[in-house]
């Protein structure tokens, strides 16, 4: 199964030490939501914490965008 854009710009943004409050100010959607999008990101990837889905992240080469926030 594979992420969601939203999903995906959600786990970016985890790998760079924002937290669910944090990622929805950024994107501009409630921490619930933010929260929501990274709890389907662990089911998806089959990981219990977020910290192991930003590690596969890492792994998989992509890279994180070149933002400032």
């Amino acid at each position: 199964m594979s992420l969601t854009p939203r999903e995906y710009e959600c786990l970016q943004w985890a790998a760079r030490g924002k937290s669910a409050p944090d990622i929805g100010v950024i994107l501009e959607i409630s921490r619930h939501t933010a929260a929501f999008r990274l709890g389907n990101v662990r089911k998806k990837l089959g990981v219990t914490t977020t910290r192991q889905a930003t590690t596969r992240l890492a792994a998989s080469g992509f890279s994180l965008p070149d933002k400032s926030a």
